[in-house]
């Protein structure tokens, strides 16, 4: 019986390895894309940074409402699921761990096959302007032992100039976190194309599970490299500055526990009074908007194996691209986000 159940397991390994292998390019597959998941970030109690006359917490959910009415209208065979749709912590939770937990549970038990979480940034200082202490001097005080050197000061304002966008992604290959959230995601379901008998077979302890997970967690991470390539990219053909795609593997837990492609978008900074009107306008919200959803044709015609014109592409080109972007952010280094998220 254990060498019996040794050859199935092996069996069901390397069917989920072709499976994956061969995921991006097959002509006719079902769609790749069939839910989104739209988390706009803090809620309720938590209102995240504050600028001048706005907090985050409302900025977020403005342009997440926008971007799923959006994604409803270009992609109509696509289910969005918002963990948020006021203002509230997500689930009604009580604390902001908790929303945490809701919001990645939510999104495993939807089976989303895209996580979208939207935020924006401060620069950590006040917002507007800020107070700089420079040194302009020296002066001599106390008597006898206890005279002393000590530095005069001069306080002086600085305008907050800090602008731009960054998405961040979970860093593949550090630790197990994101190999746990893809196994625990209900229903086994994990990938457009495979089949339940091929989860019914698993034991989500055994090492076929682990090594299952590890393969998509570095697929997934392609997937969440390659999405978010393509929304800065969108965001700089806007004018927008980029910070470019960012990489995490601590702090940010609805990147970690969520079992799929996940990335975190900061649409830009509160602490910059210019930025911040751009952010509350009706027109920075609707082409921030266009922006995603223009990454998000590219995204899903690429996992489909389509040009942008709409032809057939290889699965060479599709793999090329995604596995290029994968190899080129695995040798940065980790990047600090302003807060634990």
């Amino acid at each position: 019986m254990t060498m019996m159940k040794k050859i199935v397991g092996f069996l069901v390994l390397t069917g989920i390895i072709c499976s994956i292998s061969a995921f991006d390019a097959r002509p006719g597959q079902k769609p790749v894309l069939r839910t989104i998941i739209i988390d706009p970030g803090h809620g309720g109690f938590d209102p995240g940074t504050e600028g001048l006359f706005s907090k985050e917490k409302n900025v977020a959910l403005a342009i997440s409402l926008k971007l799923g009415k959006a994604i409803e209208e270009e992609f109509p065979n696509i289910k969005i699921v918002y963990t948020r749709t006021t203002d509230i912590m997500p689930g009604n939770m009580p604390t902001k761990n908790q929303g945490l937990h809701y919001r990645a549970e939510l999104a495993n038990k939807s089976k989303g096959d895209l996580f979208i979480c939207v935020h924006a940034n401060n620069d950590g200082h006040t917002p507007g302007t800020y107070a700089v202490r420079d040194v302009i001097g020296h002066k001599m005080v106390g008597k006898g032992k206890r005279k002393r050197r000590v530095p005069i000061y001069r306080t002086r304002y600085v305008k907050n100039t800090r602008v731009g966008t960054g998405t961040y992604i979970w860093k593949a290959d550090r630790n197990v976190f994101k190999g746990e959230a893809i196994n625990q995601r209900e229903g086994g379901d994990v990938e457009a194309g495979m089949g339940d008998s091929t989860e019914a077979a698993f034991d989500m302890n055994t090492p076929e599970a682990r090594i299952r997970a590890q393969l998509y967690e570095k697929k997934y991470f392609a997937n969440s490299a390659l999405f978010a390539t393509l929304v800065e990219e969108e965001f700089v053909k806007a004018g927008r500055h980029s910070d470019g795609v960012l990489q995490r593997d601590e702090g940010i837990q609805v990147l970690q526990a969520t079992g799929m492609p996940s990335v975190l978008i900061e649409t830009g900074f509160l602490s910059n009074k210019e930025e911040e009107i751009y952010l509350n306008s009706e027109e920075g919200q609707d082409e921030i908007v266009r922006n995603i959803i223009q990454a998000l044709k590219r995204y899903k015609d690429t996992l489909e194996g389509h040009t942008s014109s709409g032809a057939p592409s290889g699965a060479r080109t599709i793999q090329a691209r995604t596995a290029a972007i994968a190899a080129e952010l695995r040798k940065k280094p980790l990047n600090t986000p302003r807060s634990v998220r």
